[in-house]
């Protein structure tokens, strides 16, 4: 049984095998993206805008009314 077993598995781990190597190959095949200082990177662009007008607000005092409270 346990013999069985293992030639199962080994069917398994082929056909896994296979389909990572179908699924890898072109992946593996291609060239890596250059690297280094072949390109220089864009400069971001900075937008120079004025201040935005803020309102003035004025304060005014406000008093509330407080009322102990009741004992229990």
């Amino acid at each position: 049984m346990q013999e069985a077993f293992l030639l199962q598995m080994n069917d398994f781990d082929r056909y896994l095998e296979a389909q990572l190597r179908r699924m890898l190959d072109p992946v593996v095949a291609t060239h890596p993206p250059t690297r280094g200082r072949g390109r220089k990177a864009p400069e971001p662009t900075l937008a120079v805008e004025p201040p935005a007008l803020v309102p003035a607000v004025e304060t005014v005092p406000v008093t509330v009314a407080a009322t102990p409270l009741a004992q229990l």
